[in-house]
């Protein structure tokens, strides 16, 4: 491996970073004083900073897009040609960022018919033959091709960082070695640049086929090895691949005769101060403060408001710094007040270090607990490591435990790599000293995902002599979403990730130190104990942070009292489980199968002749060319075939009604009925993982399986739920809360005639029937009452009339006229929409009945159709907000007097507004259970109209409703 050092070129992937830049807050855009746009530009030279800080490049140049159309376009008319245009408020920045460059003194590479990857391409052969390294700044995989031993990806990451990307970086993204990614390209295409790939290989398999054929040419050379379906996509796809192959293809040639004067040029002196000044110039002081540190650290003379500005306070030493920790506007800010003058000058982002020891016998691990007893706050953070993410049967490796800020220790329970277990302290032992952490109440146990961890304990072994720790649980995953719920994606609310910005501390991944195919336990205690005991460290300090923002934001209780609370309740669902009768599943994959074939075949014979249903580009041509129907929406792959489209097709032809019903067997098929019974443990019980952090609302979600999922109102809804049986000698209980976002509704507007609806507990979508309609409760139809239901939910999401008239089939005005009848008719529903949105647009987020608090991006857009998104968020989350609190309230009510009743019943799901449970076939036992159930569920919270609960039991869950 060549050296990167003070000669390594940096090249610099321009209009990647400026996309990045401007769509990271495209839902929120940064202005600076004049109301321009300023995203694209702020989030460049910010990441620029981070790299000039942290690697200190001696020779870095940018590489930018040909201003004319490139030799790919000449090649392919479509190339790029799905691409939305340019945003003009982004296109705007683009000379702002050259002329800042130029400022600082950063070379541009430009050369006309040919694009910045061919640019960067050229510059990392020419390093190469030269005997020199090269860093590549980009995020694009197209450009991870280039990576060999001379030449590595620097990737942005999460905020401002970057990391390091080699060979292994590339395979452990994609699967293939960077000189295969090419190949893998070429099969996989890009939608991003209309390079059309193999239609039906994805990134997965196509990696798999490279991994057995080495290249593109090798697969096509034992085509005949390949077998099924895939076989005969390659051979329909062949053309394609060898196409894009040639689009995908860099240029390493391009006749740029800067590239090779950049090559020879003397290292760089950049003019940091001329670079603040103009990004003063342009309205961000934020960072033009940071440029103007670097001068002064570099010895240049800076003036900012005809002051000198001479002192580098460093990276916490500002007023502004040491009052605001890193990223802490996230937290704090509304969503309507989030702009430019919110963000911080932040410090950079740091190595971990702290003082990481390992404890390998009990007498120590005794003397550590009495420290943490005797200090005065007694918490302490918990951190377990597994050889498995599969917490009903990983066995756990060992321990972290943190009580001081920088310091935390190990404790290996078993490794596969250096000690016997006549080494290390037995595993009962050890949970014998931590029960006096998890049952003493004096003591604040702190935790990350402490689902996982609370699981793994009690798949260990560990019982509590309450069934729940007596402890106060903290977990800083669910604090962080409770401050900030509508960050989404797998690694919202990671330790890696609110360490890097909160904390602007940068710790050790996991695949630094555990090689692939390797698990925790296989690794040398060297190694284990700092990432171990680091994990604990980042979750105590973040724990500092957020008990302080929680009770600044009156979030305390709300965390405390039902988040906290419920996390042990959830993880003891989880590892009891539902049955499931495999047999049931069987037997409805037959007649599915069947259905599905014969369903088919109807398609075929109706349009006269095979196509691949599946197929978005066969169905286009048999919708919209053969039978002439009217396209709607446009995709990048042509005309959408999806179901909001066949949906309304469905009013013209008998095929888009057709199709829809495919697919929904297609998809019951795979997701459900041929999956579920794999899904199964030895005892013949599924277990779901809910997850608290997965809404903005504050409902539960629920993976592996997704329960929540399966229809509801159909007969092949009914099927897949009637195999979740009840064992042996056990009913399954379901207790559902009916109408229960109506009931919030009718409490929060106070609306006389919905409240009066359900206080006297008559059908409140006949009520409403009756009262827009004008008539008589008992001459409402049938129609009338689905109407007036339809409206009644509708009006909770913001309904227009356009979606009302969709969904009944009828004209616009007429619904309309529904709508304003049934504002007219409940009149104080109207004025609490508006003055939700009015709260909303003053505040910038909405509060539940408990207090949980969402902000709304977009509540003060001038945007029509993003605020009135926005609108509809406003209105919606108070009312399935409390929903969410009040359900969560109710299983903490139930899951506490079972402990009490101690008669065998168990809570095991819970599912939208419905609870399941597990109960001893008896039937004083039943009588029991149900009588408590409905008492706690109708008094978990107090309103001014009464909730109600319809209770069932049965031996499957497909009894009810």
């Amino acid at each position: 491996m060549a050296d990167f050092d003070s000669n390594t070129i940096y090249i610099l992937d321009s209009y990647g970073l400026i996309y990045r830049c401007y769509f990271a807050f495209i839902s929120r855009p940064l202005t600076n004083a004049s109301g321009e746009n300023v995203s694209a530009l702020f989030g460049f030279f910010r990441n620029f900073h981070y790299i000039l800080k942290h690697y200190a490049p001696k020779h870095i140049f940018a590489a930018m897009d040909s201003k004319t159309k490139t030799f790919r376009h000449e090649m392919y008319e479509q190339y790029k040609a799905t691409r939305n245009k340019t945003p003009e408020d982004l296109h705007a920045q683009i000379p702002w960022i050259e002329d800042v460059l130029s400022a600082l003194g950063i070379p541009v590479l430009q050369c006309d018919g040919y694009e910045a990857d061919d640019v960067i391409a050229t510059v990392a052969r020419k390093c190469a033959e030269n005997g020199r390294t090269c860093r590549i700044l980009s995020g694009d995989k197209d450009l991870m091709q280039l990576v060999d031993d001379t030449t590595q990806i620097l990737k942005p990451e999460n905020g401002s960082t970057w990391k390091v990307t080699g060979a292994d970086g590339v395979e452990a993204e994609w699967g293939v070695r960077p000189e295969q990614l090419l190949d893998l390209l070429s099969l996989y295409g890009d939608t991003a640049d209309n390079i059309p790939g193999v239609y039906g290989i994805g990134a997965k398999t196509a990696a798999k086929l490279l991994s057995q054929y080495k290249t593109l040419d090798g697969i096509y050379e034992h085509i005949e090895e390949i077998k099924g379906a895939m076989k005969q996509k390659l051979i329909d796809g062949k053309e394609n691949a060898y196409f894009s192959q040639k689009l995908v293809r860099l240029c390493n040639t391009v006749p740029c005769p800067d590239i090779d004067a950049a090559l020879k040029a003397e290292p760089l002196v950049l003019h940091y101060a001329a670079a603040a000044e103009r990004l003063k110039f342009y309205g961000i002081s934020a960072v033009s403060k940071q440029y103007a540190e670097l001068a002064v650290e570099h010895g240049e003379t800076v003036f900012t408001d005809g002051e000198l500005f001479g002192s580098n306070t460093g990276a916490g030493g500002t007023e502004e710094n040491a009052a605001v920790l890193p990223h802490a506007d996230a937290f704090t800010q509304s969503a309507s007040s989030q702009h430019l003058s919110a963000q911080q000058n932040l410090p950079p982002l740091v190595k971990n270090s702290g003082e990481y020891t390992s404890i390998t016998t009990r007498a120590a691990l005794h003397s550590f607990i009495d420290e943490v007893l005797s200090s005065e706050e007694k918490t302490v953070a918990f951190d377990c490591e597994t050889d498995s993410l599969d917490t009903i049967n990983a066995r756990i490796a060992g321990f972290s435990l943190c009580h001081k800020p920088g310091t935390a220790v190990y404790i290996p329970l078993f490794t596969n790599n250096l000690f016997g277990s006549n080494e290390l302290i037995p595993k009962d032992e050890a949970f014998s000293e931590l029960l006096r952490l998890f049952e003493n109440p004096d003591v604040t146990v702190v935790l990350h995902n402490g689902k996982f961890d609370y699981k793994v304990l009690r798949s260990n072994g560990m019982t509590f002599r309450n069934n729940k720790p007596d402890c106060t649980l903290a977990d800083t995953m669910i604090a962080a979403w409770i401050l900030t719920p509508d960050r989404m994606g797998k690694n919202a609310y990671s330790l890696e990730w609110l360490a890097e910005n909160m904390l602007r501390l940068s710790g050790t991944e996991f695949s630094e130190i555990v090689p692939k195919g390797m698990t925790f336990a296989d690794i040398e205690l060297e190694k284990a104990v700092p990432y171990a005991a680091e994990d604990a460290d980042f979750t105590l300090q973040l724990w500092s942070l957020f008990k302080k923002k929680l009770a600044e934001e009156n979030l305390l209780a709300l965390f405390s009292d039902t988040e906290m609370k419920l996390m042990p309740v959830l993880a003891e669902m989880e590892l009891d489980g539902i049955h499931l009768d495999a047999q049931t599943l069987y037997d409805y994959n037959t007649e599915l199968t069947t259905g599905i074939e014969d369903s088919e075949n109807e398609i075929y014979k109706t349009v006269g002749h095979t196509f691949n249903i599946a197929s978005p580009k066969q169905l286009q041509t048999v919708l919209f060319e053969e039978r002439h129907l009217k396209p709607g929406k446009k995709t990048k792959r042509g005309y959408s075939t999806d179901t909001s489209v066949l949906e309304e097709l469905a009013f013209y032809d008998p095929i888009p009604k057709m199709i829809l019903e495919f697919r929904e067997m297609t998809k019951l098929q795979s997701t459900y009925v041929e999956t579920l019974p794999e899904m199964c443990d030895k005892n013949g019980r599924i277990h779901t993982d809910f997850v608290q952090t997965g809404t903005a609302t504050g409902r539960l979600s629920c993976r592996d399986p997704n329960l929540q999922n399966i229809p509801v109102r159909n007969e092949a809804g009914r099927r897949i739920r009637s195999a979740f049986t009840a064992p042996e000698g056990k009913v399954l209980v379901s207790a559902d809360y009916a109408q229960i976002e109506l009931v919030i509704l009718a409490h929060l507007s106070g609306d006389e005639n919905m409240c009066r609806a359900f206080t006297e507990g008559t059908d409140v979508h006949k009520a409403t029937a009756a009262l827009i309609f004008g008539v008589e409760p008992e001459n409402v139809t049938q129609e009338m009452r689905r109407t007036a239901k339809i409206i009644n939910f509708g009006v909770i999401y913001g309904m227009s009339a356009f979606r009302l008239a969709n969904d009944l089939g009828i004209s616009r005005t007429k619904a309309a006229e529904f709508i304003e009848n049934y504002f007219n008719t409940y009149s104080s529903i109207n004025t609490f929409i508006t003055e939700t949105i009015r709260k909303a647009e003053e505040k910038g987020y909405v509060e539940t009945l408990f207090g949980r608090k969402r902000p709304i991006a977009g509540i003060n857009s001038k945007n029509r159709l993003e605020k009135s998104g926005a609108e509809r968020i406003a209105v919606n989350t108070p009312v399935q907000g409390s929903a969410a609190d009040i359900v969560k309230k109710a299983m903490l009510d139930v899951d506490e007097a079972l402990s009490k009743e101690k008669n065998g019943a168990r809570l095991l799901l819970q599912v939208h507004d419905e609870l399941i449970l597990e109960c001893p076939d008896n039937p004083e036992t039943i009588e029991k259970t149900i009588a408590l159930v409905k008492d706690k569920m109708e008094n978990a919270v107090k309103l001014s109209v009464p909730l109600r609960v319809s209770i069932e039991y049965g031996k499957n869950w497909g009894e009810f409703h």
